[in-house]
């Protein structure tokens, strides 16, 4: 596989991450504002299959691209710069894990009161968590952007 087909996966892969959570933060953002209960549901419940059948699948490709990427390109493995990229990814990455289990238990608190007139009780400080989350997986990966574009320390 040749560096260009390498990087056009790794930049599209990466697009698709961050798009999809961003995508996905405004949507559920949106849905709680609403303070539909049946909307809530609705969107979590997309929220979580985009988590699984696109980020997830996308974020196993960034490592092995970005390894690829450097073994091609003849970076070094124990730069700082790498070292500081692998550590960003693990952060925005464990934020990312505790973001999905926390969407779970809104998808399942969601979808139990679907019906009701009211969001319940619980949301509120689960909601807060994955906001939370979301912004700390977003801060990660910024961080990485930035240092993909800028390049310090290589």
């Amino acid at each position: 596989m040749t560096a260009e087909l390498i990087r056009l996966i790794h930049i599209v892969s990466s697009a698709l991450m961050f798009g999809v959570g961003i995508g996905a933060f405004w949507f559920m953002v949106t849905a709680a504002r609403s303070g539909s209960p049946a909307a809530i549901a609705v969107t979590t419940r997309s929220a979580v299959r985009a988590e699984w059948f696109i980020a997830a699948p996308v974020a196993l490709v960034q490592p092995t691209t970005g390894y690829l990427l450097m073994l091609q390109l003849g970076y070094s493995l124990q730069s700082s710069w790498f070292i500081a990229v692998v550590a960003l990814y693990i952060i925005a990455g464990m934020c990312w894990v505790y973001l999905v289990k926390t969407e779970l238990k809104l998808r399942d608190l969601a979808a139990a009161h679907a019906t009701a007139t009211v969001v319940p009780a619980g949301f509120s400080p689960l909601f807060q968590r994955w906001m939370r989350l979301a912004l700390g997986s977003f801060a990660g990966v910024l961080a990485i952007f930035w240092l993909m574009v800028f390049r310090p320390g290589l």
